[in-house]
């Protein structure tokens, strides 16, 4: 289960990226889950831990 504050950057990480014409792709892995965002223009960004899952 999310916490508020990881679910609350989700929205907002969401609505931005959707602005500027990027994707954003999350996953689990080893009880971590992950963020990468992917811009159409600037290729895709590090990789970001955002949480538990």
């Amino acid at each position: 289960m999310m916490r508020l504050a990881d679910r609350l950057l989700n929205r907002v990480a969401k609505k931005a990226t959707v602005e500027a014409g990027c994707s954003t792709r999350t996953w689990c892995s080893g009880g971590v889950a992950y963020m990468k965002v992917c811009c159409y223009n600037e290729g895709c960004g590090d990789t970001t831990a955002i949480g538990r899952c």
